[in-house]
C-alpha cells in the first residue's frame, strides 16, 4: 500500500498537535510496511526520517501556520495567496502512482481533492480541528467554513479525531454520520520526574484554549485556599499581553509564571515537574496535551468540550466556564495525596491503551475501507 500523505508540519517543525499527530501516524504506518511519502511545505526546520519506506518531500515555503487566521484586511491577501499557493503546488509535485490521498486539516483540503481528480484514487481527510473551535465558535470565518465543508464532502471517508469532532461535522457541515470514522489521538509516553508544586497550562494562547479561565481559577485557588503553588502558563499567542494584564488586575501575577515557547525538551520537563496540568479549552477536538502530561504522571483536569474527555478515564472533568468548580478540582489534587496518586498512577497505565500503532491500524482499515 503507497500513501501520499498531505500535511502542513512536522516535527521538528511544529505549533500544536497537528504535527504530533502526523509523525506518530507514519512512523506507526512506516512500521507496517506501508510506503508513505508526507508531503509538507519547507522549513527552516527540516524534518528527516529514519524509516526506509517514509519520505518527507517538501514542497515550497509557507509563511503561516495551522493554526493562523487572517486578522485583518492588510494581511488578508498574503495569508489566502500562501493557502493557495502551497495547495497548487502540491497537485504539481504529487505524480505516480498511490492507492489514496490522505489529508489533514483545511490547509491541504483544496489540493487533496483536485488530487482526487487528477490520479483517480479516493481521498481521506483527518480533521483535527474545526473552524468552529478556532474561533471559539466566536464569530467564525465562512472562508475556513467552506473550505472545509467542500473537502469533507467530497472525500470517500473522513477520519475526525473525537466523536465530539463528529457530531459538529454532522451538525454544522451536514456530512453523513456513516462517513465518519472515529480514530482518537495517541501518545508517546514521557515518564515521572519530581513533583513540584506548579499547576500547568500549556498551549496556544487564544480564545480556543480558555487560558483566561485557568487564571480566574488560579485567583479563586489562592483566594479562598492555604495553598499556594506557581501558576505556569507556557506557550504563545494573541492573548499573551491581555494575560498578563489579566494577572496583573486580578492581583495574583507574583504566582503566575509566563514561559512563552518551550523548546521540545523544556515542554517534556515541564510536563514531568508539574503536579496538576489544566486544559480548559472552550472547544478542544482531542487534546493529545492531556495525555502527555498524564504520561508524565501528572493528574489532568480537562475540559467537558474536549475530545479527550469522551477518551480518558482517569480525569477529572470540569464545564470551562465554571472556574469556582475548577479551582476545587485543582484544589483537590493538590491537597489530596491518595486522590492524586491513584488518578497520577491509573493514568499512566490507561497510556498503554493509546498507541500510534493502534492508530496506524485504525487508519490502515479506514483505507482498505476506501481502496
Amino acid at each position: 500500500m503507497k500513501v501520499a500523505m498531505i500535511g502542513w508540519e512536522y516535527p521538528p517543525f511544529k505549533t500544536g498537535g497537528l504535527g504530533t499527530h502526523c509523525y506518530g501516524l507514519t512512523r506507526g504506518l512506516a512500521d507496517k510496511n506501508v510506503d508513505v511519502d508526507f508531503y509538507m511545505p519547507k522549513t527552516n526546520k527540516k524534518a528527516i526520517s529514519d524509516k526506509d519506506n517514509l519520505h518527507i518531500i517538501e514542497v515550497g515555503e509557507a509563511s503561516i501556520y495551522p493554526y493562523d487566521r487572517p486578522e485583518d484586511s492588510e494581511l488578508e491577501g498574503n495569508f489566502f495567496e500562501s493557502v493557495y499557493r502551497y495547495n497548487d503546488l502540491i497537485v504539481k509535485k504529487v505524480n505516480g502512482k498511490y492507492d489514496v490521498i490522505h489529508c489533514h486539516d483545511w490547509l491541504t483540503m483544496k489540493a487533496g481533492v483536485q488530487l482526487k481528480e487528477k490520479l483517480g484514487v479516493p481521498l481521506v481527510v483527518s480533521v483535527h480541528s474545526t473552524e468552529y473551535d478556532r474561533s471559539g465558535w466566536i464569530y467564525p470565518n465562512q472562508w475556513f467554513i467552506d473550505i472545509e465543508k467542500e473537502g469533507m464532502e467530497k472525500a470517500d471517508i473522513i477520519i475526525a479525531v473525537s466523536n465530539f469532532t463528529k457530531r459538529i461535522l454532522v451538525e454544522k457541515y451536514n456530512i453523513p454520520e456513516e462517513k465518519i470514522h472515529v480514530v482518537h489521538n495517541a501518545v508517546y509516553r514521557l515518564g515521572r520526574g519530581e513533583k513540584q508544586d506548579i499547576v500547568l497550562f500549556l498551549g496556544r494562547l487564544t480564545i480556543q484554549k480558555g487560558p483566561e479561565f485557568f487564571l480566574k481559577a488560579a485567583k479563586k485557588i489562592l483566594d479562598h485556599s492555604d495553598i499556594k503553588p506557581t501558576f505556569v502558563v507556557a506557550g504563545k499567542g494573541e492573548m499573551l499581553s491581555r494575560l498578563i494584564n489579566q494577572s496583573v488586575d486580578l492581583g495574583i501575577s507574583q504566582h503566575i509564571m509566563f514561559t512563552g515557547l518551550l523548546t521540545e525538551e523544556e515542554v517534556e520537563h515541564i510536563y514531568r515537574i508539574a503536579r496538576v496540568y489544566v486544559m480548559p479549552s472552550v472547544s478542544e477536538p482531542f487534546g493529545i496535551t492531556a495525555l502527555e502530561a498524564i504520561s508524565a504522571g501528572t493528574p489532568v483536569v480537562v475540559s467537558k468540550t474536549a475530545g479527550v474527555a469522551e477518551a480518558l478515564t482517569n480525569c477529572l472533568r470540569v464545564d470551562f466556564w465554571d472556574v469556582d468548580e475548577m479551582a476545587n478540582k485543582i484544589i483537590s489534587l493538590l491537597k489530596y495525596d491518595v486522590l492524586h496518586s491513584t488518578i497520577s498512577d491509573e493514568g499512566e497505565k490507561e497510556c498503554d491503551l493509546f498507541t500510534w500503532d493502534g492508530v496506524a491500524d485504525e487508519t490502515m482499515q479506514v483505507y482498505r475501507g476506501v481502496i
